[in-house]
Formats: structure tokens, sequence, C-alpha cells
């Protein structure tokens, strides 16, 4: 940061470290005496400060006291009374001060989760990128090579000329043809960065940080997250761009400070202080561009070619990094170019002067520091959903769903409902770690903060943890409602339960009594949203249109108590319900948005005269699989359904597919559940297998009086009390409760025995199969230790099962007397 002010002109230059540590001493003040945690030192200095317009750091502090404060007119409080509440400054940054931040929920649904698996293919991705870029000044300088050889040159210098630029064509084809299949990999999107408060001293304080990637990693992120905000900026009716330039900005935005950590190609470290726009990125994406500018540029480094001053030698080498030196030098050439008599009308300098400080809120002290990526993230959906720029569907739903996630965690509603519904009781509220598991359901964290949701029986794995996700948002969405009390009087408010209150207000819905098709439609269009952001190929709404009805919205969908594993196993001894189970709340999603979808919009125009298979209602292609497990039509075995569940559910994960083929993809099941090779299991397939399918539209089955949430309070009406003590269950009530109880803990134990039968007869599969392997092999035996632990774990299994029975010949005497 330049300690010295460039002469005056329109265009600020950055304050002097003086007045940058008198801002931060006024800031820091006031954050102490308001009761707010502060931002660090380094983001006002490196961050805020290069980027306030002139005199701005004087204009809002003053001292009182012996000391530095800001000035009550400069800031003021968001969302006060809050957990979230934030304190921000009232200033004017520099026009290219600040970047567009990443987290923005109009392009939430452009981004995957960030899991380790997406963060390792993103690095694989920019590697190739560089790969193809080197590849492709190679191929511009062999061929430069080629015309510069002059007319005496011989025959064998000339085809020396010709095979390097055939060998450079070749190897950029390459290089192109593997960076087609990263992005392939990636669903031609990108995983979000994750972003926490940062901590000082085992303090949080108010900015916030990513975690630490290589610079090339971080500017593809940010180019990628400037082009999504790009393409959905074309539904603008105007140019954003043109409009800043005739106008400048009247609306304040808000910006956030934020620390990138980043490692350089030379293997060194160092951190990036920005201020990202919270709200207004569309804005800060359009100054940027005006100025000349790019926002990875910004981010990582500008070339100097782009920033040469008069009279300084050109150095390709060289990249301007401090957002100091940045902004020096942006407004000494602006001012240059602006003082000219003869100024180009159409030039930077006259284009971006109306634009050269814009009014911002810069957050600079949160009431809890945890939750700043989260207040901001609700300012900005709140922004969207209210706004007047058309929110494409997907992220509309999305947006919906953040606020959703929100209301149940301000009602204390979150942890209760999903201990209940998803984990069956087998934890309790108090032990699920709520802003975790909101952060990973709203797509902000990974999703291993559900693993503790996960059924007994399933494994942690992408598969298991994206099917509880959606066991998540389906029970979310569609929270369970009592039945109607039988002795209520007419006309009486029906006691909806602690769930449906907090769906009601989020989506601002009409009274649980008015039945009526649209509230479903909006649900299911959330849920479909929700789901398919945990997918590469993320299917459109319309394919679940129809798949949740008026009875889900009014009464609820319960989770399954069953693991995957628990209900795949069912489904090959002949359950039917639990085959219908697996289908509507568990393949469905894959069918959607698989490599090769199977169910798709009931709409004729969908992907016109290539549209595989035929046009069908989503509900009857997921009736008609629904209903090939009882009556199986032609061809059509157990074997193949079961074979045809584990690839559904499978696929999304796996890294191969058919040759030819995207990854995902696979090859058809044949009667005896093993692959047909030839034949590509796609929506022709199934709807061949599995052909249109007639059936009442009859009301479906309502869920039983004896409901366990049925003595739950209304909610919404009549005052209640809580006591200081719990109100003890009744011996009678106790013995309902747990006769009811019985019956589904014999099936689940059933249902979980059979398993541990399988999963054995699988272990001494691979272990025979091993030994007829090294016996066809003639290796050696594995050493005796080896076998001599393999033994004991053996043993330990026994040991193990060994505690069934005794167990089980107690549970048949004590039934005798039930």
């Amino acid at each position: 940061m330049s300690t010295q002010e460039t002469r005056e002109g329109s265009f600020p230059p950055p304050t002097n470290l003086i007045w940058a540590e008198n801002l931060y001493e006024a800031i820091f003040n006031t954050c102490v005496a308001e009761g707010f945690a502060p931002v660090p030192r380094q983001a006002v200095l490196e961050a805020l400060a290069p980027a306030l317009g002139r005199n701005e750091a004087k204009r809002v502090t003053e001292r009182r006291r012996g000391s530095r404060f800001l000035r009550h007119t400069a800031y003021h409080i968001e969302q006060a009374g809050t957990d979230g509440a934030l304190l921000v400054l009232k200033v004017e940054l520099h026009g290219a001060g600040t970047l567009p931040w990443v987290i923005n929920d109009r392009t939430r649904s452009a981004w995957l989760h960030p899991s380790a698996e997406n963060q390792e293919r993103l690095e694989e991705l920019v590697d190739q990128q560089r790969l193809v870029a080197s590849w492709g000044v190679g191929v511009q300088r062999a061929k430069a090579s080629l015309r510069a050889l002059a007319s005496t040159a011989t025959p064998a210098e000339k085809d020396a000329a010709v095979a390097s630029v055939k060998t450079a064509e070749e190897e950029l084809a390459r290089a192109q043809e593997g960076l087609e299949a990263c992005e392939q990999a990636l669903g031609r999107r990108r995983p979000l960065p994750v972003v926490q408060a940062v901590t000082e001293d085992g303090a949080p304080l108010a900015a916030l940080t990513t975690q630490e990637v290589r610079a090339e990693v971080a500017a593809e992120v940010q180019r990628y997250a400037v082009e999504m905000l790009r393409r959905r900026a074309r539904q603008r009716p105007y140019d954003l761009a043109e409009s800043l330039v005739q106008e400048g900005q009247r609306e304040s935005t808000v910006v956030v400070l934020q620390r990138t950590p980043v490692i350089d190609p030379d293997g060194s470290r160092r951190y990036v202080w920005r201020g990202q726009q919270a709200t207004g990125a569309n804005r800060a994406d359009a100054r940027l561009e005006t100025f000349g500018v790019s926002a990875q540029q910004l981010l990582t480094g500008v070339p100097q070619a782009v920033l040469r001053l008069p009279g300084e030698e050109e150095n390709r080498r060289m990249v301007v990094r401090g957002l100091g030196e940045i902004l020096r030098r942006i407004s000494a050439l602006l001012n240059a170019e602006y003082a000219k008599p003869d100024r180009d009308p159409e030039g930077r300098a006259q284009r971006a002067v109306r634009i050269a400080q814009v009014p911002a809120r810069v957050v600079v002290g949160a009431k809890q520091p945890e939750r700043l990526e989260e207040s901001l993230r609700q300012l900005n959906v709140h922004e969207h959903l209210r706004g007047q720029l058309d929110y494409e569907d997907m992220d509309r739903s999305l947006g919906l769903w953040s606020t959703l996630v929100k209301a149940y965690q301000a009602a204390g509603r979150l942890g209760e409902l999903l201990a209940r519904e998803v984990a069956q009781g087998r934890i309790t509220a108090g032990e699920l770690h709520e802003d975790a598991i909101a952060d990973a359901l709203v797509g902000a964290r990974a999703l291993d903060a559900l693993e503790v949701l996960l059924p007994p029986g399933d494994e942690v794995s992408p598969m298991t943890l994206r099917d509880v996700a959606i066991r998540c948002a389906t029970v979310m969405l569609f929270p369970p409602v009592p039945p109607r009390p039988k002795n209520l009087a007419p006309g009486a408010r029906m006691p909806t339960g602690r769930y449906w209150p907090v769906v009601r207000a989020a989506l601002q819905e009409a009274s649980w009594s008015q039945e009526n098709g649209t509230r479903a439609k909006r649900r299911t269009q959330i849920w479909a949203a929700v789901v398919a952001q945990h997918f590469l190929r993320p299917g459109p709404l319309a394919a679940a249109e129809g798949l949740f009805g008026k009875t889900e919205v009014q009464f609820g969908v319960r989770p399954d108590a069953r693991s995957l594993a628990s209900l795949l196993t069912a489904c090959r001894q002949g359950d039917a319900a639990a085959w219908e189970t697996l289908v509507r709340r568990h393949l469905v999603p894959g069918m959607i948005s698989g490599a090769e979808p199977f169910i798709t919009p009931n709409e004729g125009s969908f992907k016109a005269a290539d549209r595989k298979g035929v046009r069908r209602a989503p509900s009857n292609a997921v009736q008609s699989l629904v209903n090939a497990y009882t009556a199986p039509p032609q061809g059509v075995t157990r074997e193949l359904l079961v074979a045809f569940a584990e690839e559904i559910l499978h696929a999304p994960d796996a890294g191969f597919g058919v040759p030819g083929e995207a990854p995902g993809t696979f090859w058809a099941p044949d009667p005896l559940g093993n692959p047909r090779e030839g034949v590509l299991a796609d929506k022709e397939w199934f709807d061949n297998l599995f052909p249109l399918t007639s059936f009442p539209k009859g009301k479906r089955q309502k869920p039983p009086a004896n409901d366990a949430t049925g003595t739950e309070g209304d909610g919404s009406g009549g005052d209640t009390a809580e006591l200081q003590e719990e109100v003890p269950e009744t011996p009678l009530a106790r013995m309902t409760r747990l006769r009811a109880e019985l019956g589904f803990a014999v099936t689940s134990s059933t249902v979980s025995a059979a398993a541990v039968a399988e999963e054995i007869a699988r272990l001494l599969a691979i272990v025979q199969d091993a030994v007829r392997a090294r016996e066809d092999a003639g290796g050696e035996k594995e050493p005796a230790d080896v076998r001599a632990l393999y033994v004991e774990d053996f043993n330990n299994i026994k040991a193990e099962a060994a505690k069934i029975a005794p167990l089980l010949d107690a549970a048949t005497v004590a039934v005798m007397s039930l």
C-alpha cells in the first residue's frame, strides 16, 4: 500500500497506512462498545483501507475519550436483536476494490457439494487446463516456425517443421480430450468453496476465510463464479454495465472481508484479503469489466502489462498482487487519461468516472461470527427472492430451501425433527451439530456432517450420505402431521403438530385446511431442486412432477427406518412394501439425475426428436417399476430388479461407465441380474421393459390414527406452557406404545439378521475365491502370522454371533407373557 497519496483526480488513491491503522482502532473500539466481535486487523489494512474512497477513513472516524471510534452516523446494525446481527460500516469504496462473492444464491444450482472427491477432481481439471494452454502455445509457436521458413529451406527442414506442427496438434487434441473427461467427471460444475469465520488466538472474528488451495484453483473458482453470474444476468432486460456507466451505482451493497490462503507456483504460501460483494455481485463484475480487469486477476494478481505505468519497462513475468498497489495503478492510469482534454469519450476513464466510488455497507462486526456466512447468505437469499430480476426455477427453489432450513433452526426444530424422523430416535436432538448439518443440507459444507444420521447397517460412503441427505430433505419439506382426532369438533382448528407451521411460515402458504395441488407442486419442485444438487448431472425439475401429492403435503412423509442394505435384502426376500419404499424414496432421484435418465418430464418437446423412450408422466414410470415387483412384465425377475436398483444407487459415484458413454452409465441387467454387454440401460430400454401402466388416481392412504406424533401440540394455536418436570407416561399409554413398536422391531431384526447372514456368505465366497486364485497361480501361502490374525478376526465374529441365540431364547420366553 502506498503511504503517499497520488495527486488529486476523479479516481481515489489507496488510504495511507497511518489512517488505515486509525480506522482499525475505531472499528475495534466501536465493536467492543457495541458487543460485537470485530474484523481482523489485517482485513482492514489489506482489504478495506486500500479500497476506501478519498478521505473516507477520516470521515467515518472521530476521537472520544482519548480513543478513536466510528461516528454514530457511519455505521448501523443489520438484523438487530438476533444472533445473526451484523455491524456494518457505511462508506464509499473504489469501484474496482471488491470482488463478486462466489457464494451467490442466484447461481446456487451451478455448484457441487464441497466433498474431498470433488476437490480432487477440480485439482485435476486445473492441471489439465494448464496442459491445454501450454500445448496451445506450442501449436502457435510450431506454426510460426513453419511460416518463418525461408523459401530456400531444404525439404528436410520443411518436413521437420510440418512434423513439429502435427505433433503439437496431436498433443493438444489429447490434452483437450483429457480436459473434456475432467469436465464430465465434475458434471461441468465446480465444488463450492467452504468458508468459515477467521479465528485468531482461538476467538472467531467478523471475517471469512476459505480453505487453502493452489492459486490456480482459486482463480478458476472465481472465474467460474463470474461465468455463472453472467449466464444468469442474461435474463436482465437491460445492460447492467452500460447502466452503471451512464448513471453510476445508487444502491448500497453489502461487502464482507474474506481471506483466501493460496499456494503460489513456487510453493510459497500467502493470504489474499479482498472485499467480497455478498450482495450486488453482478454490479461488482460489471464494474471490474469497465475498469478493464477480471475478478480472478484482482484475486490472485494482475499482469503488469495490464497496469503498466508511463515510463515503466514492460515485464511479462511480473504480476501485481497487493490490492493497494493494484488500485494505485488503476487510479493513476485513469486519472492521467481523464485529465487529457482530448480523451476518448469511449475510453476506460470516461466510462468508469461515474463508478470511481460506489456506496457500500462493509461488515466490520458480528454478534456471533460463527454464523457470519449464514447471515450473509440469508441477506443474499432475501434480496433475490424479493428482487425484480427473474429467478431461474432451480435457483429460486434452492433459495426457498435455504430459507426453510434457517426457519427450522430459528424455531429450534431442526435437530428434533431429524433425530425423531430420520434417526428414528436412536439419538437425541442435543447430540446433533445443528449448524454443521444445516450447512451440509444447503450445500455449504460436505455431507460428512450427516454421518450421525445414517441408519445402522449403512457404511459411510458418498452413496449413503447422499441418501440420508435426501431423507432429510423429504421429511423437512413434507413433515409428519398428526391425523385428525376423532373427537375434534366440526370447524375446530386442526392440530398440525410441531413442524408443519414452520414450513407454512417459511414458504408463505395458506392454512392447512385449504387443500390444493399448487402447494404440492411447489414443494415437489423444491424437493427436486434440493435432490438434484447431490448429483453431477441434475435433472430438470419437471421430471419430479406428480411424485408428491396433496396427501404427502397434508400428512407428511415418514422415512423408513431401514438402511439401504436392509431394504435391498428385504427386496431379495420378497418384501413388496420394501421394494415400493426403495423405488419411491431412494431410486427416483438417481433415475431423474443419472447419466442416462430413466424418468423425464412429460413434455413432447423435451430434446425433440433425440428424446429416448416414450412420453410418459414421471409418476407413471415410477408406478410401472413398483408394479413390476408383484406383477412382473415378460423378462422381468426379482434378480433383475434388485440388480437395477443397485446400479442406480451406485452409478452417480462410479468413475467409469459403458465404453464410449459418460461415467455412471451401465449395461442393462439380464433376468439373472448379470450385465448384458452391448445393451445400454437407458430410457428406451426402461420403457420397453416397464411399459406404460394404468392405475386409478384414488386418494392415497392417510396415516393411521395412532401416529406417534398425534399427541403433539398445534404450534400455531392456543397458549402453551413448559413444565419444570416431564409429564410421566401412564402405564396404559406405555403398554400401547411398546406393543405398536414391537412388530416393527421384530421385522427390522429379521431383516438385519438376514443381512448379516448375507454378509457372512459373501465373506466365505471371497475367502474361497482367494484360495482358488492362489492355487491357480501357484503362489505361496500367506505368512502364518497373517493367517493367524484372520483366524482371530473370524473368532471374534463368531463370538459376537454367539450372543444372538441366548438373547433370542430370552425374548422367546418373555414374549409368552406379553
